[in-house]
């Protein structure tokens, strides 16, 4: 490949720029190739520059391959980065799969409970304070009053244990 098919390359992946400067005390040229990604990859090492310090003659038999490997090494790091963002992107699906699952899960209708034990007698339930104890203290009205509690509870209704 001749230098500008090689520029040509490397540009359909990035938008170059191209610094070339000299330094006369020592015949040297410095070339500097500055990519910058077209596709947002998230991969800073594909917008590294090449930066190449020799003289003339060295550029004339060298710089072609230079590119060359330097555009390998950048599709190998942009296929790199393609394949972790697949591998990324997998995952969050798998995560959201997952996710919108357990929320099916908890929202499905459950089996309904075992029904409780019916209410027992109205004597049983009552306060043992409430219940006669033959002694006359209360005037044998305690039966009463325990019935009727019995039947408050029953009805949901409530009622006046002491007034």
């Amino acid at each position: 490949m001749t230098m500008f098919e090689e520029l040509f390359a490397l540009a359909c992946s990035a938008t170059l720029t191209m610094t070339v400067s000299a330094d006369e005390k020592s015949g040297r040229l410095t070339v500097n190739v500055i990519p910058k990604p077209r596709q947002d990859t998230g991969e800073p090492a594909l917008a590294q520059p090449l930066s190449l310090t020799a003289t003339p003659q060295e550029f004339d038999t060298g710089f072609i391959e230079a590119l060359c490997g330097y555009r390998e090494v950048r599709r190998s790091l942009a296929q790199q980065a393609e394949a972790t963002k697949e591998v990324i992107e997998a995952a969050k699906a798998a995560s959201v799969k997952k996710a919108s699952d357990a929320t099916a899960k908890a929202a499905a209708p459950k089996p309904p409970a075992a029904k409780p034990a019916p209410a027992s007698t109205a004597a049983t339930t009552a306060s043992p304070a409430l219940q006669d104890d033959d002694d006359g203290a209360n005037g044998g009205d305690a039966a009463p009053q325990a019935a009727t509690a019995g039947a408050a509870a029953g009805s949901g209704e409530s009622f006046d244990l002491f007034g």
